[in-house]
């Protein structure tokens, strides 16, 4: 499946679903090792086409993955300048001087396990580091001390990871234990519980020994991201280009950094751009408003002097009492009423005196 697929532009599980979708069967795993062997096969016969089941299937390759670009001139002499600082970079085989982060995880395990010790009845004790996670504390313990020395700061980051940090650029580093996928043959009782009984087997991850190493963010697109145990060049023979590629990457991620400040920058006065707009548009919405109110005033007092002065003729004759107060000292009241009510009678600059003074918040919506 895998060199037939080839020839097709995707991966052997990519043939075989396309297989299964049109019932087309294919060899199991390891069916051709059987046959090389001399071992009894069974080749399984096309069968006839079901009813709902395409006779065609189109298979689309995906497309190759572009080439990463080209290695700027300026990162390539940084990264060769910095293989010469660090090619005496050496693992030490033990611990005797580990950087003070690593000591503080070493100095916790232990006060955790000593407290246990004494106070914890059930007799639980937590494990004491294993020979891999004393391997993990050396190689982080000569990275941060190697990248110290170029203005790198080893911390814990906001989920718990160990980290070297530049000029407020945080990079998370993941060193830890490679697992494998494998497949586990069923026993009987395995078999009755399947959820699935034409599966003979199911997946367990089991650990490999190996330790992976991985930062992100990535810190350039020519760099690499991740490193993993080889049979020729373990982690502690490959950490001299891993603190070679922090090096290099330094003016990287200080002009990373910069950018990002910047783009907050723009972002915060694109911001305060956008409020004060609106502070302004509200401003202007109030000050209208107010003109509106008091427009809507003069109309009214016009309005009610015209009454007024009909009223006036209507009682020239009268001289009944209302009240406290005769007809006639009644129109008196409400034409100096109106005249205090009238925005005219202030003048024009005393109008717009009391619009200059409405702000965005003269008017607070409910």
């Amino acid at each position: 499946m895998t060199h037939l697929a080839a020839q097709y532009g995707l991966s052997g599980n990519g043939l075989a679903k396309a297989c299964r979708r049109i019932d087309v069967p294919y060899p199991p795993r390891c069916y051709w090792a059987c046959k090389a062997a001399g071992k009894k096969v069974v080749q399984t016969k096309l069968p006839a086409i079901r009813h709902g089941i395409r006779p065609q299937v189109t298979i689309a390759p995906s497309l190759p993955a572009s080439p990463p670009p080209p290695m700027p001139p300026e990162l390539e002499q940084a990264l060769a300048d910095a293989r010469r600082l660090t090619a005496g970079l050496k693992v030490p085989g033990k611990l005797t001087h580990p950087h003070r982060l690593v000591a503080g995880w070493i100095d916790e395990r232990q006060s955790t396990r000593e407290q246990a010790k004494r106070w914890d009845r059930s007799g639980y004790v937590p494990p004491d580091f294993t020979a891999l996670e004393r391997r993990r504390h050396r190689l982080l313990s000569a990275l941060f001390i190697t990248l110290a020395k170029h203005g790198y700061t080893a911390k814990v980051d906001d989920r718990g990871r160990p980290a070297l940090e530049i000029d407020r650029e945080v990079v998370a580093i993941t060193l830890k234990e490679k697992f494998r996928q494998v497949r586990i043959p069923l026993t009987e009782e395995d078999r009755r519980r399947s959820f699935n009984p034409k599966r003979p087997w199911r997946q367990e991850m089991q650990p490999t020994g190996l330790l992976q190493m991985s930062i992100e963010p990535r810190l350039h697109p020519n760099l690499r991201q991740s490193w993993i145990d080889a049979p020729d060049q373990p982690l502690e023979q490959q950490l001299p280009e891993i603190a070679a590629a922090f090096i290099a990457a330094a003016p990287i991620l200080q002009e990373r950094r910069r950018r990002r400040e910047e783009s907050e920058r723009q972002r915060r006065e694109e911001e305060m751009r956008r409020y004060e707009e609106r502070q302004q548009q509200m401003r202007e919405r109030n000050r209208l408003r107010r003109f509106m109110e008091l427009a809507a005033r003069w109309k009214e007092v016009e309005t009610a002097r015209l009454f007024l002065d009909a009223l006036a003729k209507r009682a020239a004759d009268e001289t009944e009492t209302v009240g406290d107060l005769t007809v006639e000292k009644w129109i008196a009241w409400a034409r100096e009423r109106l005249t205090a009510f009238d925005p005219l009678e202030a003048g024009a600059t005393a109008v717009f005196q009391a619009i200059a003074a409405i702000d965005q918040w003269t008017y607070r919506e409910s």
